[in-house]
């Protein structure tokens, strides 16, 4: 039996004799520490940088937005810094122009609001108490929504308050963001050539092309939001002073600011409204909701698809995970960028990696080629000279 046991113990020992792990290189250790000491460096390097790269892409989506401006005054025989001049002339004329109209209405406003907040805030629990005691909602184990509501109105105070400090904080870095736009509208044409001309001749049409689409997404989202803001900031503050509310200015305002943020926006501009009308009675309130409501209909209906949805076809859900991802990184501006970002890579994905994806397939891309459409005049339809879906959602 001893001698019958022997056999299995030398191939316990041969095998593990086989089974022996490499040795790792001191040289592979130190590289390895290298790379993770690099990409440590970098991901400080950008959190110290992150607002100044904000700020730089803001810079951008404003020149780009500005480029069709400046594009038609230079077809004109203007030379081009003229022309990006004039355009920035132009746009500090009307900037002035609209601080001298609003500076003191919303001072007066703001400044009413704030003496009048704790009678606002009384009426506001005095009327939808009464409200929850004639529906019979008033048991003792029941919340006091007049309460919660007041409570509201002070915290709407406070999201006014922060946007006005955002306000002030852009208005502090416009002079920067005008320059740096200024500079990008005057270099960025041979910039963009000198990157192309890095390519394979026979992608340079190509990359051309997407550099100019990114372009025109970008800056037509910009113009996009622009209109929409002005449309709903007037229609709101015109339907609040109809309706008898007080700081018809400050709501309008709100309501526009708000309406930069897609989605959401127009039922957060919604919402002061509605305080403020609660101060008056509840068939007050109810009125605002309906009408301001139809108001944001119409802005749906037609000012968006009109100018929105014509430049910016992303669909609903990367528009929101936009916001969320924005939102997270760098709070309101954040969430401001997100979308004309996500559109500029949109194209870059559907321009450049899905194509490249079908040719690595060897599959037939005329299918693809019919879905979309050029954004751009310059190429022919398809995944190679339009990243725009005819319903893209």
């Amino acid at each position: 039996m001893a001698d019958s046991a022997a056999p299995p113990d030398h191939a316990v020992v041969a095998t593990r004799a086989v089974v022996e792990r490499p040795v790792v290189a001191v040289r592979t250790l130190v590289v390895a520490a290298l790379i993770v000491a690099a990409l440590l460096g970098l991901a400080v390097l950008l959190a110290r940088v992150l607002d100044l790269l904000l700020i730089i892409l803001v810079a951008i989506v404003f020149a780009e937005g500005m480029r069709p401006l400046a594009n038609r005054l230079a077809e004109a025989r203007l030379p081009r810094p003229a022309a990006i001049a004039v355009v920035y002339v132009g746009f500090i004329a009307v900037l002035a122009l609209l601080v001298t109209l609003l500076v003191q209405p919303i001072v007066s406003e703001a400044t009413s609001l704030a003496h009048n907040l704790p009678s606002y805030q009384s009426r506001i629990e005095s009327t939808v108490t009464s409200w929850q005691r004639a529906l019979n909602l008033g048991g003792s184990g029941s919340p006091n929504i007049g309460n919660t509501l007041a409570g509201s109105l002070d915290t709407a105070k406070n999201v006014l308050l922060t946007i006005g400090g955002y306000i002030v904080g852009v208005l502090v870095n416009l002079i920067l963001v005008l320059v740096i736009g200024f500079l990008w509208l005057v270099t960025s044409d041979r910039l963009k050539r000198f990157i192309v001309d890095l390519l394979p001749t026979r992608h340079q049409a190509l990359a051309a092309d997407v550099f100019r689409e990114m372009g025109q997404r970008m800056g037509g989202f910009l113009r996009a939001t622009a209109i929409n803001m002005v449309a709903v900031g007037v229609l709101t503050g015109v339907a609040c002073a109809v309706l008898g509310l007080p700081s018809p200015i400050l709501l309008g305002i709100f309501a526009g600011l708000t309406a930069a943020i897609p989605l959401v926006g127009p039922f957060l501009g919604i919402v002061p409204p509605l305080l403020l009308a609660l101060t008056l009675s509840l068939g007050h309130a109810v009125l605002v909701v309906v009408v301001l409501l139809v108001v944001q209909l119409v802005d749906a209906n037609l000012v968006v698809p009109q100018v929105m949805n014509r430049v910016v076809s992303l669909p609903a859900l990367a528009v929101v995970v936009s916001l969320l991802i924005g939102g997270a990184l760098e709070g309101l501006i954040g969430a401001l960028l997100a979308v004309p970002v996500a559109s500029a890579l949109q194209v870059v994905l559907l321009r450049v990696f899905v194509p490249y994806i079908h040719a690595t397939q060897g599959r037939n891309d005329q299918a693809y080629a019919r879905a979309y459409t050029p954004l751009s005049v310059t190429q022919h339809p398809g995944p190679t000279g339009g990243g725009r879906r005819h319903a893209p959602r």
